[in-house]
């Protein structure tokens, strides 16, 4: 790191940006599967599981992910503390071990791991990642519950992935992790009864889904909508203004001219408003109808809402990866999400931090080695 002056920002000092770092590896440097300095010095393994009668938590199941079910409160505590320089003092006082790292990742997600992963792959050297989660993920983490003796798996955050092209950028992350196919075989229904049609992921909407519709909708009790596309929002206990709005919204296709490259005059026209306003006059739709009710879906995927992300989020991934993506296969998803994708990444930078071969199966199975 290097001393303070020239190109340090207002707050560096705080954050020890100009103090050699002095936290400890774990495994060669690889990654750090613990709480970090917010939470203590603990692994994954020996943090307590939240009682389930706390009401921020909540339950957090079982497995490797029981003591970090989303933004616990423990999480939530260190970072209020963090904001008010409760540990201005620690860093000070800290002891200078001597350790020099060749890269530090701050934050273990799949961008932290990927950085990790890209850099010992294409150059080589001593890394470290920094996180203040009990465990690797980031949004990319799963839930694990034991429903009578049988154990079910989902996932927390981030869920979906494309089918990439052979050869694409893509395509060679997915080598350089070990992750062995672009495309998932799914279970077949092979019960008595008719098969229900399902989708690859919880966001497709087949004919056999449906929504439900809360009292404070209704006016009385919940009530499902079966197949709310299929039969244009028929049904559904909303005014006619937010029926048509929502129709629109769902399948009007974009007019406008799209990015062609990354940092393009589209782009750049794009990236001056927001994803909100860009909804609003793209599908000619009321800023009540995004925030009541496309809010938790637009823009969910970059973790804030339309109100306070970029309009070129709308076309990002397809302008940076436009080779990416199959109409017919659609969007992929394994049972947790892209906890997979960590957990080959992880394996990829700490060969021993799961048992068996570098493969899809194996870390799915094999319980986290914090030790």
């Amino acid at each position: 790191m290097s001393d303070s002056g020239a190109g340090s920002r207002p707050g560096d000092d705080r954050l020890g940006m100009n103090a050699p770092i002095t936290r400890r590896d774990f495994i060669n440097g690889a990654i750090v599967a613990g709480a970090g300095l917010a939470l203590g010095a603990h692994t994954a393994a020996a943090l307590p599981v939240m009682p389930d009668t706390d009401p921020f938590t909540g339950p957090g199941g079982i497995g490797d992910y029981a003591a970090s079910n989303g933004n616990t409160y423990d999480v939530m505590r260190a970072a209020h503390a963090m904001r008010d320089g409760a540990f201005d003092d620690a860093i000070a006082g800290a002891t200078d071990t001597g350790e020099v790292y060749d890269l530090i990742a701050v934050g273990g997600g799949i961008s932290g791991l990927a950085a990790a992963v890209f850099f010992q792959k294409q150059k080589g050297g001593k890394v470290l990642v920094l996180d203040n989660h009990p465990i690797f993920g980031g949004e990319a983490k799963r839930n694990e519950l034991l429903v009578n003796g049988r154990r079910i798996v989902a996932h927390q955050g981030s869920a979906i992935f494309p089918v990439v092209r052979k050869g694409s950028y893509t395509a060679n992350f997915y080598d350089m992790i070990g992750m062995d196919r672009y495309a998932l075989d799914y279970q077949r229904w092979r019960g008595p009864s008719p098969a229900m049609e399902l989708g690859n992921s919880p966001y497709d909407q087949p004919k056999d889904y449906g929504f439900y519709f809360t009292p404070a909708f209704t006016g009385g009790k919940g009530s499902w909508l079966l197949d709310p596309w299929g039969k244009q929002l028929a049904g559904a206990p909303l005014g006619d203004d937010a029926k048509a709005e929502l129709l629109r919204w769902r399948s009007v296709d974009d007019a406008g001219p799209r990015p062609k490259t990354e940092g393009d005059a589209i782009s750049r026209k794009l990236d001056a408003m927001t994803l909100e306003d860009y909804l609003i006059a793209r599908h000619h739709i009321s800023r009540e109808t995004v925030r009541r009710f496309l809010s938790p879906v637009e823009g969910g995927g970059y973790g804030l809402g339309p109100d306070a992300l970029s309009a070129y989020c709308a076309w990002a991934i397809e302008t940076e990866f436009p080779e990416d993506g199959d109409a017919a296969l659609g969007d992929q998803m394994f049972p947790d999400g892209n906890t997979t994708f960590a957990r080959l990444m992880v394996k990829t930078l700490v060969p021993d931090a799961f048992t068996g071969p570098r493969t899809i199966d194996a870390v799915t199975t094999s319980r986290l080695r914090t030790a």
